[in-house]
């Protein structure tokens, strides 16, 4: 038997449905408008927000920037269960920012709506870099003035005012740093094409199948960037963070959201609609892309496992014990086998993209 007829035997027959779904699952978009950021595409905020996002000196001890913790050698994430700076630690892993320029809520529990909102939450926060709003206005003025100046047309009197354009100048550069396309990627294309469509192994095309079909992945980590961009809870043993019930409370309140002084927008339709008194929501957490999540470890919202073989483990099982809140109804355990869950973790890491930028 020749060498392509031995391949051949290991392609799937993929159903009109099945091509259906992966075709949904590529190609990664363009990143969306975003209304409430006038410079959110403007080159010159691209190369101040790359700036801003190295900067140590937006910290009360001056050794803290946002690549500390959102490391773009990680995939701009830390390593590490929970995030942790020389002014403590966190209660919450450090998501990655790749996926910034389609998402509509931020941090896991989404109380934010935009980008440039949420880079200026940790700024503020006394355990990441615990400086202050007046802080951050005086670095602009010393450092920052000429930049602040062509972009925004001087520095405004009001810190709250320079903290949003600081953010702004940050969502800007992190746009250009979504993932690249992966193995998957290019399979998927030559099968849409009618190629062979071989770059993908043949545990890797059942890993695929089970998470288009019996395994169910597909329901929140769907589309292109692999997430629903809405929020679930897991069930998971002895959670107590009640993530989206605190969050969407947060994000009505915040002065930084696309409603508020600081946004380029006075429409926002997620906002708006956005109820939350949801009986969902307690323990709740932000469904996260897959894109690269096999350099993005550990994982959950609390990083509570630290492979994806353990993460497969738990959605297998899906153990009975105390949470808050109630279990996502659609989720059942899924008792696969070894070797299908090998395959899922196989297929996972076919959504690697190389580094960033």
């Amino acid at each position: 038997m020749t060498l392509g007829l031995l391949l051949a035997c290991a392609e799937p027959a993929w159903t009109e449905a099945e091509r259906a779904a992966i075709a949904g699952l590529t190609p990664i978009p363009a990143p969306y408008p975003r209304p409430t950021n006038r410079v959110a595409d403007d080159p010159r905020a691209v190369a101040l927000g790359a700036r801003l996002f190295l900067d140590p000196g937006f910290s009360a001890s001056g050794t803290v920037s946002c690549a500390t913790c959102h490391d773009p050698a990680r995939h701009f994430t830390d390593g590490l269960p929970r995030a942790r700076t020389d002014a403590g630690e966190g209660t919450r892993n450090t998501p990655t920012i790749e996926t910034v320029a389609w998402s509509t809520w931020y941090f896991w529990d989404g109380r934010a709506d935009s980008a440039w909102a949420q880079a200026g939450g940790p700024i503020v926060n006394p355990i990441e870099h615990g400086f202050s709003v007046e802080g951050v206005r005086a670095r602009v003025v010393e450092r920052y003035a000429a930049e602040w100046t062509e972009l925004y047309g001087g520095v405004d009197e009001d810190p709250a005012r320079v903290l949003a354009e600081l953010g702004k100048a940050i969502e800007a550069f992190e746009r250009t740093m979504g993932p690249k396309p992966g193995r998957f990627d290019a399979w998927a294309r030559e099968l849409a094409e009618g190629g062979p469509a071989m770059q993908l192994s043949e545990a890797e095309q059942r890993g695929l199948e089970l998470f288009i079909g019996p395994a169910g992945c597909v329901n929140c980590h769907n589309g292109p960037l692999f997430t629903d961009h809405s929020f679930h809870n897991l069930g998971l043993p002895d959670n107590h963070d009640r993530g989206r019930a605190d969050g969407a409370l947060t994000v009505l309140a915040d002065p930084a959201n696309c409603l508020g002084p600081h946004s380029d927008a006075r429409t926002c339709d997620e906002l708006r609609f956005l109820d939350p008194a949801f009986s969902d929501w307690p323990g709740a957490m932000k469904t996260p892309s897959l894109r690269n999540v096999a350099h993005t470890a550990p994982y959950m919202h609390d990083g509570r496992f630290t492979t994806l073989e353990e993460v497969v483990d738990f959605y297998n099982l899906l153990p009975l014990a105390h949470h808050l809140g109630h279990r996502e109804t659609i989720l059942v355990p899924l008792r696969l086998t070894r070797e299908d869950r090998a395959a899922l973790v196989a297929f996972l890491g076919t959504l690697s993209g190389g580094e960033p930028g």
